[in-house]
């Protein structure tokens, strides 16, 4: 799901806003450790609130995009199946977010895009009874490739989007 709003300056430049969240069933249940432990992390969702910088040309835009991103996520640690209390950095669910996209207008108030995006979300510090203290930490990043159709209320009068 995504919700934003575009404005074109000048000639060939668009500058908009631009927020995104998707639920996700992603569960990894493949970190096997040493000793009969396994790491599990369940992602349920990911947003992020990006600002946006195209050039336009005829009906294609080429942009950039960047800002602040969210995941929702949590994470499990077991032996031989029962689960391990253990504790993990509060800030992992907080991020930024950086990408690029192509998107073509087909017709007067439809387009589709086709975009990267690369999540950061930091290191995930974890804190684990002693026999696991070498786990240390671990990175949190996502990338994903976005294929999108929009549609254009174009609200606004000059400067509306038009490409």
């Amino acid at each position: 799901m995504q919700i934003g709003g575009d404005y074109q300056f000048a000639p060939n430049w668009v500058v908009g806003i631009e927020g995104q969240f998707s639920w996700l069933g992603n569960n990894n249940n493949g970190v096997i450790i040493p000793g009969g432990f396994v790491f599990s992390s369940n992602q349920r969702g990911l947003g992020s609130v990006t600002g946006r910088l195209g050039y336009t040309w005829g009906p294609t835009l080429l942009y950039v995009k960047g800002g602040y991103a969210y995941s929702d996520y949590s994470d499990f640690l077991t032996l031989n199946g029962a689960p391990i209390a253990f504790a993990l950095n509060s800030s992992h669910h907080d991020g930024y977010t950086v990408g690029a996209g192509l998107e073509y207008m087909f017709a007067q108030n439809w387009s589709a895009k086709v975009e990267y995006q690369f999540y950061d979300f930091g290191k995930i510090n974890v804190i684990t009874p002693a026999p696991l203290f070498a786990l240390g930490n671990t990175r949190n990043d996502e990338h994903t490739v976005k294929v999108g159709l929009n549609y254009r209320f174009n609200l606004g009068g000059q400067g509306a989007t038009q490409y």
